[in-house]
């Protein structure tokens, strides 16, 4: 640990914001941004700002972190993207309560279950398995080894946070795809002007 922070309580407490910066990330995009492709690109870049930003407090103001600052920054990164991503994802395919699901998965399941503040094992059963298949526990495990054991045991961190990402931009996708056709069928449903009708006039007899 490191000599300013010997009890590791930034990185514990860094955890929180981690979730509140992809949830942040999240609801601005979807207030905000129209389009799959611009609404990925959006998170993508929030998520790299996030993690330069937030390794760099971690890590120099506050000292809770070692290692390589961009290998920090790039597991916060990582993070904030999954995080972010798949939240976009399900409320492209199924609106506002598709984010509560994601906000809730996020911030009630996963961070509680994360076990960053002590460790995933100290959890009781199999929550702490479950909290490292979600992006809180995931990431929180990613920074420690970058920041304390240069990386080691990193690989099962970063597939969990590759697969959200990944799984976030299939469901923004599909969700993209949905909407374009249901904006095609309302389309042919729309009505084109009737030729007018003819009118025929009676011939008086004579």
């Amino acid at each position: 640990m490191p000599a300013d922070d010997p009890r590791g309580a930034g990185l514990a407490a860094g955890s929180l914001p981690l979730v509140m910066a992809g949830l942040l990330a999240a609801l601005l995009l979807t207030r905000l941004v129209r389009g799959t492709t611009r609404r990925v690109t959006g998170a993508l870049a929030f998520a790299s700002t996030g993690g330069l930003a937030v390794a760099a407090i971690l890590q120099f103001w506050l000292g809770s972190l070692n290692g390589a600052y961009w290998a920090n920054s790039g597991a916060v990164a990582l993070t904030i993207a999954a995080t972010s991503l798949s939240i976009l994802g399900l409320e492209s395919l199924l609106g506002s309560a598709g984010f509560g699901l994601g906000a809730v998965a996020m911030m009630l399941i996963g961070n509680p279950l994360s076990g960053t503040a002590t460790a995933p094992e100290m959890l009781p059963g199999w929550s702490g398995i479950l909290g490292q298949l979600l992006p809180p526990g995931a990431g929180g495990q990613l920074l420690r080894s970058t920041a304390f054991f240069d990386g080691r045991g990193a690989t099962h961190s970063v597939i969990v946070l590759l697969t959200w990402l990944t799984l976030g931009v299939v469901l923004c996708l599909a969700g993209g795809l949905r909407a374009r056709r249901a904006a095609t069928v309302a389309a042919g449903f729309v009505r084109t002007p009737s030729s007018p009708a003819s009118t025929t006039f009676a011939t008086p007899r004579g």
